[in-house]
């Protein structure tokens, strides 16, 4: 017998057992016997890998997606800066054609005077009707400059046909100029008509005047961009075409401004935002939007986004979390014996309570190396192939959700230390309570448990 009466063994006579007490013999233990339990090993550690893999993966995704929505934002949309009259902007939705920018040559020339700005462009904005002779589709129409816009926007770089060419703004002849009116449609909007490059289209709308104009338009564009409420919704016309269908009288509704760019986004937002906020200093009853604003409204819904996957990804590490605990808890029960021996051969309480929590560190540490390598192969193909949001999405309307053709992912090395981090403390806090149970056994009873 190890011992007549009492439970306890002295200190002379641990110091004369054959442990040592080092953490690299409770390691060395450890190590063996969360291997001896495989399937519920492997179990716990497949679900830590995928939650920590998805963490990874979907942060990637919501950062891809807020790099396309910023870009869409500056290349595609608002520009840097929007500059429209007060009253415009109150009515903004409605397109309407009441409230022009006055002094233009002005505002242009202050604008340009600031050495962060690269361009500025004017445009008129309304709304249309365009028919094939079956079937007609509202649109929100824009017309635009053909010189100056393409110095703001990068629109014509997403489109099979082409652009207007420079002469139509002018009025002088060119050789790819014509003297019909030219349109330029989105993609979705021009399969919707059954309509492409080269066809006739019949485009109505209220005039300056308040009166119904239509007339006949060739498409020598078709737009396929990154943005989908261009590809559902967008109609061009040249501003030289507008002046006589909508009456314009040079009216134009708002001015685009293109910053320089800079590495740092927080750097072209307060660009934008001085200079915007000169103009409304300069010119009273100007409304001037600037990346700023419009940048961190949508940060500000991404974060939304970001949060609801937080939940998402807690959730699983935590279930993960009671999978590592019930695995040690299971080991603890089923090596009573194994830890009534190990009582006897001088392992302290406090020894046992680290051996349990070893286990469920070596758990946690595999799991989360495992998590990385997934979450790091999601990154990989989300960055290189990404999503095909167009063809998973089919013909749901996106618009205003800010997401290309194809949903890249971008790295982000903090979330990835954090995925990993998290999953170690998820790992150790939930082995904690098995390994205080462990260690609150006494030896005989652990010895002759049946």
């Amino acid at each position: 017998m190890l011992q007549e009466s009492g439970v306890s063994l002295s200190k002379k006579q641990n110091n004369n057992l054959p442990f040592s007490g080092t953490w690299k013999t409770i390691f060395k233990i450890a190590w063996r016997n969360v291997f001896r339990y495989g399937k519920r090993t492997a179990f716990t550690i497949i679900t830590m890998t995928f939650g920590i893999g998805l963490y990874i993966g979907m942060d990637s995704m919501f950062q891809g997606m807020d790099k396309t929505g910023l870009e869409n934002i500056i290349n595609l949309t608002d520009s840097s800066i929007r500059i429209s009259t007060d009253k415009y902007e109150a009515e903004r939705n409605s397109m309407p054609l009441d409230y022009g920018l006055s002094d233009i040559l002005d505002l242009e020339n202050f604008i340009k005077n600031n050495n962060r700005v690269e361009a500025v462009t004017f445009r008129t904005r309304f709304l249309g009707r365009l028919s094939n002779g079956l079937d007609a589709i509202p649109a929100a129409g824009i017309a635009v400059d053909p010189v100056s816009d393409p110095k703001v926007f990068t629109i014509p770089k997403y489109i099979t046909g082409r652009w207007f060419s420079e002469g139509s703004e002018d009025g002088e002849n060119s050789e790819n100029s014509a003297s019909e009116n030219e349109i330029i449609l989105g993609k979705r909007l021009a399969e919707e008509l059954g309509t492409g490059v080269n066809d006739w289209i019949t485009l109505s709308a209220r005039t300056k005047y308040d009166t119904q104009n239509a007339d006949d338009f060739l498409i020598i564009g078709v737009i396929d961009s990154p943005e989908s409420s261009l590809n559902s919704n967008g109609l061009f016309i040249s501003l030289k075409n507008a002046e006589d269908f909508l009456d314009l009288e040079e009216l134009r509704t708002e001015a685009a401004v293109r910053m320089a760019g800079r590495i740092n986004l927080k750097d072209l937002m307060e660009d934008s935002k001085i200079v915007a906020q000169n103009i409304e200093k300069t010119f009273s009853g100007l409304s001037a939007q600037s990346f700023d604003e419009v940048g961190r409204q949508f940060l500000e819904i991404s974060k939304t986004k970001s949060k609801t996957s937080g939940v998402i990804v807690f959730t699983i590490l935590i279930i993960a979390g009671v999978g590592i605990a019930n695995t040690v808890l299971m080991s603890v029960f089923a090596r009573i014996k194994e830890i009534g021996v190990l009582r006897a051969f001088g392992f302290q309480r406090k020894d046992i309570s680290k051996l349990f929590l070893a286990e469920g560190a070596i758990i946690g540490v595999i799991g989360s190396l495992a998590g990385i390598v997934f979450g790091i192969l999601i990154n990989i193909y989300l960055i290189f192939v990404g999503l095909p949001i167009e063809k998973m999405m089919g013909s749901i309307d996106m618009t205003g959700l800010y997401m290309g053709k194809v949903m890249y992912g971008q790295w982000n090395v903090d979330k990835i230390i954090i995925g990993a981090v998290f999953g170690f403390v998820i790992a150790v806090f939930a082995s904690s309570f098995p390994a205080r149970k462990a260690s609150k056994m006494e030896i005989t009873d652990a010895i002759h448990f049946v």
